[in-house]
């Protein structure tokens, strides 16, 4: 905190110069490029897709956190510490349906719970933006995709001269320290990014102390440090060609269970190097991209130590073609190959491939009216073929009101563990299969000072692979029926307010099964939040932002000492975070920040037996040079 708080005297004292700041807020009046293999623009796209700007992800600070102020997104663990593993919950769907981009394409680990990667081990320092598309996407995404993406897409260069240099560091309550450095540079040929991230903190006990207790728990520290590297060279005017690499570790402790301390470790690493070809032309345009992810996780507990190692090939290569302005087509083809790396010589690596090509068509006979269709086929190496579809619509009139309408499928792989782990493996699994049917109104004033957006939408999950007493199998259906509306008004010059508000219930039945029981209880995925906030953006260079996040009612599951279980309900909550920053100096090159969470210091429960953070402030500053 020393060194902080010297650093920024020292910046201060060399010059005050007040500088406009864009407004802390999510849009989407962007360009899109998860929707097509192209770039497309928002209100053209009959898909509605949240576009997470650079502004939104300064004030966001942490990516779980970030995510779970977005309509239909549940991150449970967000606020427990910063150790705890993180979920995903989609429209209510499992952590396994929501498949994490990193620029376009997926990255998965075979050695995980469901095939998906750890968040803990993705920061924002190199994120330049965020896209969340919902629904069924595997058309141009494969397996996975059944609830929807999350495309983080990471930046280029820092700035357009040969050479930059950009500094960030915070301190935060927990003994909590992260930083981060980059040297970016920009030419007419090549721009090219070298960035390096940490964060550290003492943390606090993952596990709550049970009632009457007279021992205090160890806290539980975590580290994370990320590496990323990328060039992207403009070889001719029509192609580019951007090389990268991203190498990510995330070690920390973590306790025995529910209420129950622990001296175990974790640690993750990851390494991501991937490639990247844009050739455009004017009627067509072709994109490839790579990627190759190894992941090593390894537990130690008193139980001794679990490796997991996981090996990820990524390809997808199309060509969008433009024959007139009012049609494109794509034709294109991914590979997907996994495995589990296994430390016995004489036993074979599970591995599976998958070769899906795909063809996505779009047609607008008119300025108001846009529709999209496509078809996707999946051979697998274990379950043979299968298949995807998808069509869409948006209709629009000039007084700023469109309508949206879609339907699609979606599939998830078996993972190898479910297929040919030590435990229950069933090599005749079948995929999982997502059905939705989702429509959607917009609308926006001219003067785009008033937007909303309004969506409902009906999933249907089958063949939902469980372990039963036989071992994994294919057996329970979910059916899902949502609310989403999100909007955001321009009071005045200064203030804006935003916010989204959910509503999701579900039922999970066993239709294959006598006397066949439905359940309405998800754990830990809650049928109602909402969030508000008030934008303020000054004149000159401060900036602030407030924001109420409601999380509603919610059941888990207590796992006691004598491996039965209980059904608890979790209490809703409320959450007040505030963020503001000030910029000085020419060229906007120092910024000042505090990030308040939880201002009122709610007690609340994520994980039953688990503890939360509290009221967390954290300051820092960032420079460019």
């Amino acid at each position: 905190m020393r060194f902080l708080l010297t650093t920024t005297f020292l910046f201060l004292c060399c010059g005050l110069s007040a500088q406009e700041v864009p407004t802390l807020s999510t849009t989407t009046d962007e360009v899109l490029v998860s929707t097509t293999k192209f770039p497309q623009a928002a209100e053209d796209s009959p898909q509605y897709v949240t576009v997470i700007d650079s502004t939104a992800i300064l004030a966001g600070g942490d990516l779980a956190m970030l995510l779970q102020e977005q309509a239909g997104v549940v991150i449970n663990g967000a606020y427990s510490n910063f150790g705890k593993d993180k979920s995903v919950f989609l429209r209510n769907a499992g952590n396994q349906y929501a498949l994490i981009l990193i620029d376009g394409i997926p990255v998965t680990d075979p050695s995980a719970l469901g095939g998906a990667i750890d968040l803990r081990l993705l920061s924002l320092d190199n994120v330049r933006r965020i896209e969340i598309l919902r629904g069924p996407r595997s058309l141009l995404y494969g397996s996975d995709a059944m609830a929807g993406v999350i495309n983080i897409i990471t930046k280029n260069s820092d700035t357009e001269d040969p050479i930059g240099l950009h500094l960030r560091a915070a301190a935060q309550t927990h003994n909590t320290f992260d930083g981060a450095v980059s040297v970016s540079g920009s030419t007419a040929k090549v721009d090219y990014r070298l960035a390096y991230d940490r964060f550290q903190s003492d943390g606090i006990s993952e596990a709550a102390e049970p009632a009457g207790t007279t021992d205090a728990f160890d806290d539980d520290p975590v580290t994370r440090q990320n590496i990323n590297a990328s060039l992207r060279w403009q070889a001719t005017q029509r192609l580019s060609l951007r090389p990268s690499l991203r190498i990510a570790d995330f070690d920390g402790d973590y306790d025995d269970g529910a209420f129950t301390d622990g001296a175990n470790t974790y640690t993750n690493d990851l390494i991501l190097p991937g490639l990247r070809l844009d050739y455009a032309a004017d009627k067509f345009r072709i994109t490839g991209n790579y990627n190759y992810a190894k992941t090593d996780r390894v537990f130690n507990s008193a139980f001794g130590a679990f490796e997991g190692r996981g090996r990820s090939h990524q390809a997808d290569l199309a060509a969008s073609f433009f024959p007139q302005e009012k049609l494109f087509y794509t034709l294109g083809t991914q590979l997907r190959e996994e495995r589990l790396q296994v430390n016995d010589p004489g036993t074979d690596a599970p591995q599976a491939t998958t070769i899906s090509p795909f063809l996505q068509l779009g047609y607008r006979p008119s300025e108001r009216l846009s529709l999209e269709g496509g078809f996707r086929f999946n051979q697998h190496s274990n379950f043979g073929g299968q298949s995807n579809w998808s069509l869409a619509g948006i209709l629009s009139n000039r007084g700023g009101l469109s309508w949206r309408v879609s339907v699609a499928s979606a599939f998830q792989s078996p993972t190898l563990d479910q297929l040919a782990g030590p435990f229950g493996a069933n090599p005749d699994l079948q995929p999982q299969v997502a059905t939705s049917l989702e429509t959607g109104v917009s609308f926006q004033t001219e003067d785009q000072h008033l937007k909303l957006h309004l969506t409902g939408f009906r999933r249907l999950i089958s063949d939902i692979i469980v372990f039963g007493t036989n071992g994994y199998e294919n057996q329970d259906e979910q059916r899902d029926l949502g609310l989403e509306f999100s909007g955001d008004y321009r009071l005045n010059k200064v203030l804006t307010v935003s916010g989204n508000f959910t509503h999701v219930s579900g039922t999970l039945r066993q239709p294959n099964v006598p006397r066949n029981v439905e359940v309405r209880d998800f754990p830990r995925r809650p049928g109602t939040t909402a969030t508000l906030s008030l934008n303020y953006q000054a004149p000159k260079a401060f900036s602030a932002r407030i924001t109420t996040q409601y999380v509603g009612d919610r059941p888990d599951l207590l796992f006691n000492p004598d491996f039965s279980t209980t059904l608890v309900t979790l209490d809703n909550y409320v959450l007040v975070n505030a963020y503001l920053q000030y910029q000085l100096l020419k060229r906007q090159q120092l910024t000042l920040f505090a990030d308040l969470r939880n201002l009122t210091d709610t007690e609340f429960t994520e994980v039953i037996g688990f503890n939360t953070l509290g009221r967390m402030i954290r300051l820092g500053f960032s420079v460019d040079l």
